[in-house]
């Protein structure tokens, strides 16, 4: 009992220093609205009201009534200290009016052991962070601005908007801001913003163009605000875009993109060592095929419905599709200009077409927007440069040795001695047709939503029929004609879903066609010949595609798509086995491009996209990248390296004409594959860089490799074997005619690019050069020995200079040479006679060892503009070949009397002289 005892005084002897301590050490205040309700010296309930007091004072009032022990340190409350506080408390727990009191004054508590009351400053509160997302537009055309820059105040750096002209920020404070956008060629938009917590605010800007003197735009990967991201792409805006896809006739702002390639005589442009099929054409993300054919005569698409083309090199995203090579987008505009927010109308003349385009404001319930009609013609039979026509003529005389080697003709004796320029003075009639009509329209909804349509049909011919006269043997009548055809359209919804996930689902479908029929017919000897083919293709597509901005850090983009690919093929000649089939394939793919920054200037790119065809089978394509700029600001230079898997899934193919006249080299045909036949397959590595070493000084550069362990390519072996050999079956699916080869591909470019402004002009100078080296397999012929494809031009050289010495008149100059293309002989050569069971003693060698000459080249070219009333006209005037070289196309073969051949040159168009007008609003 007595250690019992001893423990309670001890207990008692504690308590009562305690209550000494408080006595001691409390800051007391009484008032006289504290009314307390005590148990012994400890107050249980309390009944306090304190009206518009500062903290300090209500905190000395409470301790005092309330005989609290409450502790505080002035410096850590800050300013809090002086907020004034009304509370109060009705018969309830004293610690129920402290809770009170700190929390008007945005301060916090603790309770020590000791029963002290300790007052702080409150935890900052998590920031309820907001969000901004919108569109930046053309306030004429409603047409995205990609290029357009969206600064924050006080924000650290700009917001660069998508190629949809999307912006988004996923983490803002809220708050007021202010605003500025700018987009090159527009007046900057300002504005304040208000942005509520915890919302996502959506905005449209629509940006007023403005007049500048600057030369047609080209941004070979550079953005500003965000440079690595487009390299390995190259941008061609403006009036720049008709020397792609136009006439090949020079005018000033002709443009030299990076590992781009225009073949002389086609006018297919060619990837970086890839087939034209290998890189195929989108409009609006419709499906194009045969865009350019015989030095850009031809197209599918009118050049000046065309404001923007995205080219997509190696190593581009898993968004961009599946393809072996690259990419080549065309982008439609609906027109419109700073003088008018109305109805416009544009007018375009060159020597082959005449083009028109007019646009106008449209409005459908609460939607507004815009409507564009273009139409084209072609001009040929009234204002063709001679040059030109006697190009074509030259090029569609007939070949006496294939004459006599695919036909029956090689009976007339001497046939393969014929002098080609005998038919040269055969009166021909030659006909280059083009008609198209192009549609779109847009509609927006409030800010958030988007309706966009655009359709085409063209309708294209060529046709010589010619009749040479009796030289001695007999007289020869030809004729040769094509017919293309193609429809497609698209429907697409963009929908701002908050303000960091952007929505767009398209629907587009398109539909090729070809008919070729040839013909030739010997009088004298009773002997004819005649030929066609047939193939047709349709291809219809569902995509939908996500972009979430997941933080300021990371982005990511999330589709799907479903297609079904239909395509007939009829070829019938005297050479190779006839064909004809039909082939159906659905295919379906997923795929996710996902973008993180790994530091300031630091970025990662990863995709992976997944293919699987109707047959079951399932292909992944994995693609990744790594890129970086010196800083947010000024962007003196930047580089991206990129690699990954490629496959395609449906490939085209080049079917050497049988006929000697023809004026098209190859007819075109294109097979989708559902897994059993090959699959085009190819790995990509590669690398870029811009540089700007000072002001008005830009240096371009890349390199790349491409291993190819898959390319679908056309056997005419199995096709000789199938109609000479006894027993043979016809081909019957594209397993029995079409291998899988292999092939591998290395270049490099370089551009110096040189500009400054002058006293109200302008000048820009580029030298540029494409090394190339590329070797593929060709089935049943040379051997199957490695050899370069036709395409390939080993070393090209380029020069530009443009100068606007005023702001009415830009001059211009250009000057290129190529030096190395292999396959000196007309393809068809190789393409019938490699692989035939008998070349019967043709000096056909392997087409790398068979040279042609170096094209050099010089062209002039100029621009005047002058405001007429409403109407911007600009007169073009240029001169191609201002040097009249004879550059070779390729070489023919005749027979000499010795038993030998000799090789006659087709040639190159020489001088031509071309005017252009076009009138704008």
């Amino acid at each position: 009992m007595s250690r019992l005892r001893r423990r309670v005084a001890t207990v008692g002897c504690v308590l009562l220093s305690s209550l000494v301590a408080f006595d001691a050490g409390g800051q007391r205040a009484s008032s006289a609205s504290a009314t307390p309700a005590t148990l012994g010296d400890s107050v249980r309930v309390l009944t306090m009201a304190l009206l518009d007091v500062t903290v300090i004072d209500a905190l000395e009032r409470l301790s005092g009534a309330a005989r609290m022990n409450i502790v505080w340190q002035q410096a850590s409350l800050g300013a809090r200290a002086d907020r004034r506080v009304s509370c109060r408390v009705d018969r309830g727990m004293p610690e129920a009016m402290l809770r009170c009191i700190t929390r008007a004054a945005d301060l916090d508590y603790y309770r020590l052991s000791s029963g002290t009351y300790v007052v702080i400053a409150a935890a900052e509160a998590p920031t309820q962070w907001a969000s901004l997302g919108g569109f930046v537009v053309d306030a004429n055309t409603g047409a995205a601005l990609p290029s357009a820059r969206v600064q924050l105040a006080e924000a650290p750096s700009w917001i660069t908007a998508g190629n949809d002209g999307v912006f988004t920020v996923a983490r803002l404070r809220p708050g007021r801001y202010g605003m500025t956008v700018r987009a090159l060629g527009y007046r900057p938009y300002t504005a304040t913003l208000d942005i509520p917590a915890r919302t996502a605010r959506r905005i449209r800007i629509a940006l007023q163009r403005t007049e500048a003197a600057i030369h047609p735009i080209v941004i070979n990967g550079i953005r500003a605000g965000d440079a690595s991201a487009a390299l390995g792409a190259s941008v061609i805006d403006d009036s720049a875009t008709r020397h792609v896809i136009g006439p090949a006739l020079f005018l000033p702002g002709a443009v030299a993109p990076l590992g781009v390639t225009r073949r002389d005589g086609t006018g297919d442009l060619h990837l970086q060592g890839g087939d034209v099929g290998e890189h195929p054409w989108r409009l609006d993300g419709i499906p194009l095929y045969d865009v350019t054919t015989l030095s850009g005569f031809l197209g599918v698409v009118s050049p000046l419905v065309v404001d923007r083309i995205t080219v997509h090199r190696a190593g581009f995203g898993a968004a961009v599709g599946s393809f072996s090579s690259g990419a080549i987008d065309l982008t439609q505009g609906l027109g419109g200009t700073a003088a008018t927010s109305g109805v416009s109308t544009d007018v375009a003349i060159d020597p082959l077409t005449a083009t028109a385009r007019v646009t106008s404001p449209l409005t459908v319930g609460q939607a507004s927007g815009r409507v564009m009609l273009a139409a084209r013609t072609g001009l040929w039979q009234w204002t063709a440069p001679s040059a030109m026509v006697r190009a074509v003529r030259h090029w569609s005389t007939p070949d006496p040795v294939l004459l006599a080697r695919v036909s029956d003709f090689g009976v007339v004796p001497g046939m393969e001695q014929l002098e080609r320029t005998q038919y040269a003075t055969s009166i021909g009639d030659e006909s280059v047709s083009v008609n198209d009509v192009h549609a779109a329209a847009t509609l927006d909804w409030g800010t958030a939503q988007s309706l966009s349509v655009s359709a085409f049909t063209t309708a294209q011919g060529i046709a010589y029929r010619g009749t040479a006269p009796d030289n001695g043997l007999a007289t020869l009548r030809t004729e040769d004609a094509y017919n293309w055809r193609a429809t497609g359209a698209q429907l697409t919804h963009r929908w701002l879903l908050g303000a960091s996930v952007r929505q767009r689902v398209q629907l587009r479908t398109s539909r090729h066609a070809l008919v070729h029929d040839a013909s030739m017919a010997m009088s004298s000897a009773s002997l004819a010949v005649s030929g066609g083919e047939r193939n047709k293709m349709e291809e219809s597509t569902l995509a939908a595609d996500w972009r979430w901005t997941v933080s300021n850090r990371v982005s990511a983009d999330i589709g799907t798509e479903i297609s079904r690919a239909n395509s007939s093929l009829h070829l019938a000649n005297r050479v190779l086995q006839p064909l004809a089939m039909t082939t159906s394939v659905w295919r379906g793919a997923l795929f996710a491009d996902v973008t993180t920054q790994l530091r300031a200037t630091l970025f990662a790119d990863a995709g992976l996209r997944v293919t699987q065809l109707q047959s079951g089978r399932t292909y992944a394509e994995p693609r990744v990248s790594l890129r970086g700029e010196s800083g947010a600001r000024g962007v003196p230079w930047s580089w991206r390296l990129s690699g990954g898997g490629y496959h395609q899934f449906v490939t085209q193919f080049d079917v050497a004409s049988t006929m000697p006249v023809a004026f098209v080299p190859n007819v075109r045909f294109w097979l989708p594959s559902d897994g059993a036949s090959p699959v085009a397959q190819a790995w990509h590595v590669a690398a870029e860089g811009v540089w700007r070493p000072a002001a008005g000084w830009e240096v371009r550069g890349e390199s790349y490799a491409k291993w190819m362990p898959s390319i679908p390519l056309f056997d005419y072996g199995v096709l000789y074997r199938a109609n000479g050999a006894a027993g043979a079956t016809a081909p019957r699916t594209a397993m029995d005619f079409v291998r899988s080869m292999n092939g591998r591909a290395m270049g490099a470019g370089v551009r110096v690019i040189r500009d400054a402004r002058l006293r109200g002009g302008y000048w820009r100078h580029e030298l540029a050069y494409d090394a190339g080296w590329a070797l593929r397999r060709f089935p049943s012929r040379f051997n199957e020995q490695m050899q370069p494809p036709p395409w390939l031009e080993p070393h090209r050289v380029l020069f530009v200079s443009e100068l606007t010495p005023v702001r009415s008149i830009t001059i211009a100059a250009r000057a290129r040479g190529v030096v190395g293309r292999p396959w000196a002989l007309r393809q068809v050569y190789y393409d019938l006679f490699s692989a035939a069971p008998d070349r019967a003693g043709l000096p056909i060698d392997l087409p790398g060892e068979m040279t042609r000459p170096a094209i050099l080249e010089a062209d002039v070219g100029a621009t005047w503009t002058r405001r007429v009333r409403s109407s911007t006209v600009v007169l073009g005037m240029s001169v191609t070949n201002v040097l009249n070289r004879a550059n070779v196309l390729d070489y023919g073969l005749i027979k000499t009397a010795a038993g030998g051949y000799d090789m006659v040159p087709r040639l190159l168009p020489r001088r031509v002289p071309a005017v252009t007008l076009e009138l704008r609003p």
